[in-house]
């Protein structure tokens, strides 16, 4: 379950999300969340696994991007799905753990496929309620 909300954005030829937050890791944790959810479903994926990831860039919405690649990369070079995100952040770097199990059409139903996350549109602020992120992916 994210700790967080995310609302999904039409975009052609891609799709946006929009993600709410009260903390910068909460943040985090809802977009690796929103991310997984349309490739499948989360509520399908037991913690089996743990995978850790260690992040550092100049930015918090350049280590969004970062983040977001490495569990795309996770999931289609290994394998892995995740349905559990632990995100710590300490200025820009990203240290989390996942936990996931191997990928199985089975089990896991299979949505859209994530080709990339892109920079276009991308933003990470905060204001008096929490912090706010957009990232457009390529479908």
């Amino acid at each position: 379950m994210a700790p967080g909300s995310y609302e999904l954005l039409d975009h052609t030829a891609d799709v946006g999300i929009r993600i709410v937050a009260e903390s910068p890791e909460a943040l985090f944790e809802t977009a690796a969340v929103a991310l997984t959810e349309l490739m499948t479903d989360t509520a399908t994926v037991e913690p089996k696994l743990e995978s850790t990831v260690a992040l550092k860039e100049e930015s918090l919405d350049l280590l969004l991007v970062s983040w977001l690649q490495e569990i795309l990369y996770l999931m289609d070079a290994e394998g892995l799905v995740f349905s559990v995100f632990e995100v710590r952040i300490e200025g820009t770097k990203l240290q989390a753990t996942l936990g996931g199990e191997p990928f199985n059409p089975e089990v896991h139903p299979r949505r859209s496929d994530v080709k990339a996350v892109t920079y276009y549109h991308l933003e990470v602020t905060t204001h008096d309620d929490g912090w706010q992120a957009q990232v457009i992916l390529d479908i």
